[in-house]
């Protein structure tokens, strides 16, 4: 194969070389040698043509059969696949129509559900705007209940401690609320505590306990005249031995034995008569019952009764008793002071927070109904009334508020 290409032709490319001294001689025997050598190898790859092309005619004859073969399987497969594909195309169908009226039975559905959503929607805002006007009628209604627990607690049992703690709740309801309509009712809620406040404390517990002291005490009390006190003996004797000397001397003897025969005391004083036992018994008794009802006319708070008693005690005490007793005065000094203690003072009047409450909430209630108001369900308005189990004034308050827009 070298050789061959050895001696080609040259091309014109070649020629194109200008060298002068370069020269190509071709002999006609090298030129036979080399169509001699060509001649096999050309046999060779005309025998590998030929090769090839019965390899490519026995092939497509075999690909030829098998695709005849593949033609009359595929014309046999074809009706038995209509066969078995008509049955499915008649349930898928079905299956279509089905799914068909399902959609419109669904779409059907999903309207009536949305409208009842949109329903649903407008009835949620109502009984939102419901119950938030509910929620502050019920703030005002435990307002109320308040302001007439401490209206009753002062006037019915006189119990400040618990009107004072009604009153502060019923204030901090409203400052939770934050309606400049409602400070009126705080204004008055203020005056009312202020008013509460200067009433004065009255210790009744305390003036019992004195009281029952006193009453044991009134044992050891000496009474006036209970008790015989003999006057001192005197130490000066008189003079037996004195004699008149003279006639002069005999009227000092005279006047000395006279003198000794007769004895005049002084006394600053006025001399009370000597009392029996049994009336001292009875003078103590009778100063225990005046304490005992003093003590009750305190607990039944009833002044006139208490001071009465007091000062009939106190003067018994100055008249019968030894007032220069120590325990007789101080117990005399002990009942003027509990008779000045006013042991049912004046209470003001804390029922105007009450009225202006009321007032402000029928103002608010008639200026709320418009002449087109929707009219509550039997349902809701029986749900937000509740059992009945609350006050009147408390029901009334909420049905007020479901009637509002």
């Amino acid at each position: 194969m070298s050789q061959s290409k050895s001696t080609l032709p040259q091309t014109s490319g070649d020629d194109s070389r200008t060298d002068e001294n370069v020269e190509t001689p071709e002999p006609v025997d090298d030129r036979a040698a080399q169509g001699r050598r060509s001649a096999p190898l050309a046999l060779v790859f005309a025998l590998l043509a030929l090769g090839i092309s019965i390899g490519l005619a026995v092939g497509g004859y075999f690909i030829w059969n098998q695709f005849q073969r593949l033609t009359g399987e595929q014309a046999g497969i074809a009706p038995r696949l209509e066969q078995k594909v008509q049955p499915l195309q008649a349930g898928l169908q079905a299956m279509r129509d089905d799914w068909q009226a399902g959609y419109r039975e669904t779409t059907q559905k999903l309207a009536a559900l949305s409208e009842a959503q949109g329903a649903t929607d407008k009835r949620l805002n109502r009984l939102a705007a419901l119950v938030e006007r509910s929620e502050r009628g019920w703030t005002l209604a435990e307002v109320e209940y308040l302001l007439r627990i401490a209206n009753e607690s002062l006037q019915l049992r006189r119990d400040r401690l618990t009107a004072a703690a009604a009153l502060k709740g019923a204030d901090a309801r409203l400052r939770e609320l934050a309606d400049p309509q409602l400070l009126p009712v705080r204004e008055q809620l203020a005056r009312e505590l202020n008013a509460l406040r200067e009433v004065p404390d009255v210790d009744v517990e305390g003036i019992a306990l004195r009281l029952a002291d006193s009453l044991q005490q009134v044992e050891r009390l000496p009474v006036s005249g209970s008790h015989y006190t003999p006057p001192q003996a005197e130490t000066k004797r008189p003079d037996a031995t004195q004699t008149a000397h003279s006639w002069k001397d005999l009227p000092r003897v005279i006047w000395s034995a006279i003198t000794e025969l007769f004895r005049i005391r002084e006394h600053d004083k006025p001399v009370g008569p000597l009392l029996p036992p049994d009336r001292a018994w009875f003078l103590k008794e009778n100063l225990r019952l005046q304490l005992a009802a003093a003590r009750l006319a305190l607990l039944r708070e009833d002044p006139q009764a208490y001071r009465q008693a007091l000062v009939t005690s106190s003067a018994w005490l100055k008249q019968w008793f030894d007032t220069e007793d120590p325990a007789v005065t101080a117990m005399a000094g002990e009942l003027d002071r509990l008779a000045a203690v006013d042991i049912h003072p004046a209470l003001p009047d804390i029922s105007r927070a009450l009225q202006v409450l009321r007032e402000l909430r029928s103002q608010q209630e008639r200026l709320a109904e418009p002449a087109d108001t929707p009219a509550v369900p039997a349902t809701e308005k029986s749900d937000s009334q509740g059992d009945g189990n609350e006050p009147a004034s408390q029901q009334a308050p909420a049905a007020a508020e479901e009637a509002a827009p």
